[in-house]
């Protein structure tokens, strides 16, 4: 309790130092917690499902594809679940991203709508909070989410009413479902959502999913949980067997598939297909996070321990006397760690309330879905780590000072020179290392981002609005007439129309279309209109000119370079194909042109075999992309021609080069973090740097003051005392250099197309740190070189 009081009442008398101490430590707790505990919370989702472990989803692959592409998978692997003991359950389901309902007589957009059997329920330990979950086995029912309920049914119980599914992503005019409860909404941490969950029983979902065994489509959804100790691969091994032995391998043209078994605790950070559930922007992001949070800390930490040893040393005299008068090493090392935890203590709790007001804004500022969770261990455990690495640290260098000054005279004798502690400079030298590090990964990061959102990618993006029109199959309302009325509108240069969304493509094995090479393409539905609309150049056009209608499958030229190097020509392609296809009875793909290679992906891809399925037909109108030469009125053009063909309902639609943009999500919110909390970590080295650079300028104050009086100027004693920095600052660059290039060249390894890593990054990164250096002691500098020689002769 003395030391403690005695710990108090040194912070309040010097509270400038002790603010400094506390500030720079705040900044980096609240910074390493919120990027920590961000991290844990990512890598901690589906932990919460009981036997999680045991949970994997099935991945199926087909001959010629090397890795898998699709979340979902074929429907034979249900039916071979039945025949595996090893696996305890099984579930098959499906997820639309956005369908149309009608609920409340008004017809609208809605959300993340799966079709799910009892199986699911189990598996994935959904909660009721009205009704009973075992009737999702009953025809035509449906359960709600609570935030599904609270917007559509507030105060009112739903049971009994109904919901009528018009649109699903593979399904049109499902009818009338029927309310049987209420279910909590998807965890917080969980790769799945899910608003409405629709019983897979009566109507057109239990003739399609009866029918999904049948057939080589990706549709659905398939996990399996296995008993404990079991094999994942040999589960896959018996799946195959499975299918091996099926009528099913011997339909169509593409026999062979392979199957795999991908963890449920990998799905959200290292899955990547197309069709996930849930999307995540920390998948290459993740480690990084980590590197900067501990990064962050550590230099927070170095801060708080130079300043410690600083003013450590400032107390020498009364360590000395404290010594003199019996005082042993074990109670000076308490009493200095005594004020090491009280302003951790301080330090903690200010973070935390910090972190707690500004999670609006980190959530807003990073577009990242932070929160703490109070009831996990992991915020306890990061906290503590917090506090034993700040104690152990100080712990360490505070013994090796004691230790060094053996003898109460030494204490009582030497006024430490900063210059010739070993400790201090060691410290220093660290922290503008890690300065380096950050500001030079912070110049690649966003040189990298501008690199891939500035790449041509052989179509133009801007101008372009894609709408979705919910009803394409009603006879009464063709899309072709609200495509042809907006043609002959003058601000609109051209419309065409495309099938799949954006980004996705029907992953197809080349020896379906007789080409005889190995491996597959990516191919999409379109008109020949969309091609002009999004100015995709042809490079070779076999169109003829009097064509009514356009139809016949354009390719690109990556494929087409494959093409020629396997067959020599185009002619014997077609050669080939004839004789390959006609045991089935089926006429080649004709093939009409060839396109520039373009990135139909992000560029975290490289381009690969890609075609397009040109034809006029109306299930091509799914998405409708219209290219406008002023998007202002052009967007008033657009609103009233709907509104004419499609009155009262409502017009989906986005801008291409936005959804272009949230392909990138992930590095513009590293891009964020990186500017913000390198930020946070040169300002808290500033403020160690500036409190070193005073504590400096105090211990060599006599030295100046008759350096003053036998004649140096103001630069002469500058130059003196800046002169061990720019050595200090130099020796951090060449340390830190190395450190930061490997670190940033293995980070560009995400990226099929990439940025060189060039030499003025480090150069600049090493001059601003030595710019920020120079500036925070030359301004202590200058205040200790003006000051009245008389003064400082008289300091003590």
């Amino acid at each position: 309790m003395y030391n403690l009081k005695i710990t108090i009442r040194r912070l309040l008398k010097d509270k400038a130092f002790s603010t400094i101490n506390i500030l720079g430590l705040v900044i980096g707790i609240v910074s390493f917690l919120v990027l920590f505990i961000h991290v844990s919370n990512e890598k901690s989702f589906d932990k919460h499902i009981a036997g999680h472990e045991n949970i994997y989803r099935v991945i199926s692959t087909f001959e010629g594809r090397k890795g898998a592409l699709w979340a979902r998978s074929i429907g034979i692997v249900h039916s071979a679940s039945q025949e595996i003991p090893e696996i305890e359950l099984a579930t098959r389901f499906s997820h639309c991203d956005v369908g149309t309902i009608k609920v409340n007589e008004n017809a609208v957009s809605q959300k993340d709508i799966m079709s799910v059997d009892e199986a699911f329920i189990k598996m994935f330990e959904v909660e009721a909070i009205l009704g009973d979950l075992s009737e999702i086995t009953k025809p035509k029912v449906v359960f709600i989410s609570e935030e599904f309920a609270q917007k559509y049914f507030p105060n009112t119980n739903p049971i009994g009413k109904t919901i009528d599914v018009q649109a699903l992503q593979f399904a049109y005019n499902l009818g009338n479902y029927e309310i049987r409860g209420i279910v909590k909404n998807t965890h917080p941490k969980s790769h799945l959502k899910y608003q409405l969950l629709l019983s897979q029983k009566g109507g057109k979902l239990e003739n399609m999913y009866s029918k999904i065994s049948n057939l080589k489509i990706y549709w659905i959804y398939n996990y399996f949980k296995l008993h404990d100790g079991i094999d994942p691969n040999t589960i896959a091994d018996k799946v195959k067997a499975y299918y091996d032995a099926s009528k099913l391998k011997t339909m169509g043209r593409v026999q062979e598939f392979n199957f795999s078994l991908f963890p449920i605790d990998d799905i959200h950070l290292k899955s990547d297909f197309r069709y996930e559930l849930r999307e995540s922007s920390s998948k290459i992001n993740i480690g990084l996070f980590i590197l900067i949070a501990f990064i962050i800390l550590f230099t927070s930490i170095l801060n708080f321990t130079n300043l410690s040893i600083a003013k450590l040393i400032k107390r020498s005299k009364e360590l000395g006397l404290r010594k003199s008068i019996g005082a042993n090493l074990k109670q000076l090392l308490k009493q200095s760690l005594i004020e090491v935890l009280v302003i951790c203590s301080v330090a903690v709790g200010i973070s935390l309330l910090a972190i707690h007001l500004a999670k609006p804004v980190i959530n807003k500022l990073f577009e990242i879905e932070f929160d703490i969770y109070y009831n996990e261990p992991i915020v306890y455990i990061s906290i503590l780590a917090v506090m034993v690495i700040c104690l152990g640290l100080n712990t360490l260098f505070v013994f090796m000072f004691l230790v060094a000054r053996k003898s109460t005279v030494h204490i009582l004798a030497q006024r430490n020179n900063f210059s010739g502690n070993y400790l201090l400079k060691s410290l220093l030298v660290a922290q503008v290392s890690i300065v380096v590090i950050l500001i030079s990964g912070t110049l690649l990061v966003n040189k990298q981002i501008n690199f891939i959102l500035n790449k041509p990618l052989g179509f133009e993006k801007e101008n372009v609005l894609v709408i979705s029109p919910k009803d394409i199959r009603s006879t009464s309302k063709d899309p072709a007439i609200f495509m042809n009325n907006l043609k002959n509108q003058s601000s609109v240069v051209s419309v065409g129309m495309k099938r799949q969304s954006f980004g996705i493509a029907e992953e197809l094995a080349l020896e379906i279309f007789g080409m005889g090479m190995e491996g597959s393409m990516e191919m999409v539905g379109v008109n020949y209109d969309y091609l002009k609309t999004m100015n995709i150049k042809l490079i070779k056009n076999w169109i003829k000119a009097d064509a009514d209608t356009i139809r016949g499958m354009i390719i690109n030229n990556h494929l087409y370079k494959s093409i020629l190097a396997k067959h020599g020509s185009m002619d014997a392609l077609v050669a080939h194909q004839k004789a390959y296809l006609k045991p089935f009875g089926v006429e080649p793909y004709k093939i009409i042109g060839v396109t520039e290679d373009f990135n139909f992906n992000s560029v975290h891809k490289p381009i690969g075999n890609f075609a397009f399925n040109v034809d006029e037909v109306r299930r091509n109108a799914r998405h409708i992309y219209v290219r406008l030469n002023n998007l202002h009125s052009g967007m008033d053009v657009v609103k009233d021609t709907w509104e004419t063909h499609y009155p009262g309902q409502e017009m989906i639609y986005y801008f291409l080069d936005d959804r272009l943009t949230r392909q990138y999500k992930a590095e513009t919110i590293l891009s964020r973090i990186l500017y913000a909390f390198s930020g946070l970590a040169i300002f808290i080295s500033i403020i160690g740097i500036s409190a070193l650079a005073l504590f400096i300028s105090q211990q060599r104050t006599k030295e100046i003051g008759i350096r003053k009086v036998n004649g140096a100027n103001v630069s002469e004693i500058l130059t003196l005392l800046n002169r061990g920095f720019i050595r200090w600052v130099t020796m951090a660059f060449v340390i830190a250099c190395p450190i930061a290039y490997l670190t940033m060249n293995n980070w560009l390894k995400n990226f099929a197309y990439k940025t060189n890593l060039s030499w003025w990054i480090f150069a600049l990164a090493g001059v601003v740190a030595l710019g920020i250096a120079l500036l925070t002691v030359s301004w202590q500098s200058w205040r200790a070189a003006t000051r009245n020689p008389v003064e400082a002769l008289r300091y003590e």
